[in-house]
């Protein structure tokens, strides 16, 4: 296995690669879209540089509205149907900032939703000037937002799930609330819908983990993604949650039905990645609660309370049909420096990424309790995910291989070692062809919000700073 840390270099400008070519190219795969989580040529500007928001902008204009504790993250998308991208950004809510605590080591604010919407949209003209809109003129919620708006949100899947040209979107929520030593996972998941350039409204939702009375999903979606499980020509959605991973079908209008279609009876499901890995035109997943790190889970705040074993805590791909089935096809293997397993995984992006035909899969993976750091790159070799190459971001420090020194050290995930990215965000930066990974995170991230993985081809990839992609990137201030 390939190692690096850190890794300085220089970038040189390569000949421009065309949008349309990469949109083809991620096009051929069946049942997925770009839309959300690929930033295309349109954020480009005169001089060939994507324009795009640095942490000091992102300090001004996000961590300074009164509804936001801190800024987690954002994506892009068409909202308003002229094919170019707009911005939308989001962050913790003001309850977090109130009333958070810490159990096991783990963290959780005083309620499980907000009464403010913790989020911005932005709409970006042909200069990419950045204008932010009015909560209240594009969103009408209906009585979706009775149980309150979503105060932990991992991320929005943005999509056209009414197929308008217009993208949508799936707000799936990963709050934790803790009170007198409880906590509670059930955060709302509002769906919006749009209804015009700018504006969305509510759509319904029914089925598993459904408040009936606000027809909205109530699950920990640590994870999602999305594609057209069921083949029936719209896009749908995949969460996860402590049962298992939940689908979410889409009816063509974006109302969708709940569905455990993954099981677990044992653990959690925490992550989650849908596309066609054995290229049969059915999506596969993999999710999985988190690789397997018995030693060290016993010397953690959690040992008397979490057993942890080889059927409770593992990632898989599952194969699926069109039937929205999925079987176990195999396990994957975690990054690792001797003893130190790099077990958790905040987030997961698949692409094919060294241009041979199949899905490949990059992961941020951590250490127990967000205990150090790294980018990992699984190569797809006949249908089985196998690591190819592993960025280190934090090294894990010599002495914790020693799993009992670990656990003396790392007694909370607010530690000085924690850092992670919490979506890597599809980006031809360099303009080479080789699809490259712009890693979005709360602003507080400093190690990893807005660097870069360059793909340097044969599933190898470098990791860069943002200083280091300057000629490439035009930062707003």
């Amino acid at each position: 296995m390939f190692f690096k840390k850190n890794l300085i270099f220089l970038i040189f400008l390569l000949p421009t690669t065309l949008f349309a070519n990469q949109l083809e190219k991620k096009t051929q795969q069946p049942n997925l879209t770009l839309s959300g989580q690929f930033i295309d040529e349109t954020m480009k500007n005169k001089q060939g540089k994507y324009v795009l928001p640095s942490r000091d902008w992102m300090k001004k204009n996000v961590n300074n509205d009164r509804a936001i504790f801190f800024r987690e993250g954002a994506f892009f998308g068409d909202f308003d149907g002229n094919g170019r991208l707009d911005y939308i950004t989001w962050g913790t809510g003001k309850p977090c900032q109130e009333g958070q605590k810490s159990k096991e080591g783990r963290v959780g604010c005083g309620t499980i939703n907000t009464n403010l919407l913790p989020y911005q949209i932005y709409s970006i003209d042909e200069f990419l000037n950045f204008k932010k809109l009015n909560n209240k003129d594009v969103f009408e919620w209906g009585i979706s937002n009775d149980k309150g708006y979503p105060n932990g949100t991992s991320r929005i899947i943005i999509q056209d799930f009414n197929d308008d040209g217009i993208d949508d979107f799936f707000i799936a929520n990963a709050a934790v609330e803790l009170n007198n030593g409880k906590f509670n996972y059930k955060g709302v998941n509002p769906v919006l819908i749009s209804v015009g350039p700018f504006k969305w409204a509510a759509s319904r939702h029914t089925g598993h983990l459904v408040d009936n009375k606000t027809s909205t999903f109530q699950g920990f979606s640590h994870g999602s993604d999305a594609g057209d499980i069921d083949n029936d020509g719209d896009i749908d959605v995949i969460t996860t949650d402590f049962t298992g991973v939940i689908c979410h079908y889409n009816d063509g209008k974006g109302n969708f039905k709940s569905k455990k279609c993954i099981t677990r009876k044992k653990g959690a499901f925490f992550v989650a990645s849908l596309a066609d890995f054995n290229n049969d035109g059915i999506l596969d997943i993999v999710a999985g609660n988190a690789h397997l790190n018995a030693e060290y889970r016993k010397q953690s705040p959690q040992g008397n309370v979490v057993k942890e074993t080889k059927n409770s805590h593992f990632i898989a791909l599952y194969y699926g049909n069109t039937k929205g089935k999925f079987k176990q096809a195999h396990i994957l293997e975690p990054a690792r420096v001797g003893n130190f397993i790099f077990s958790e995984v905040p987030e997961m992006t698949a692409f094919d990424f060294d241009n041979d035909g199949d899905l490949d899969l990059v992961s941020s993976s951590v250490g127990m309790y967000y205990s150090g750091s790294a980018w990992v790159a699984y190569e797809n070799v006949n249908g089985e995910l196998k690591i190819a190459d592993t960025n280190i971001i934090i090294p894990p420090l010599d002495e914790w291989q020693d799993a009992k020194i670990w656990g003396s050290m790392v007694q909370s995930e607010s530690n000085p070692w924690n850092t992670y990215c919490s979506k890597s965000i599809l980006i031809d930066v360099n303009n080479d062809g080789l699809m490259d990974l712009l890693c979005d995170n709360a602003v507080q991230h400093h190690r990893m919000t807005n660097h870069f993985l360059i793909n340097k081809g044969n599933m190898q990839f470098d990791f860069a700073t943002p200083e280091q992609v300057s000629n490439l990137v035009e930062w707003l201030e």
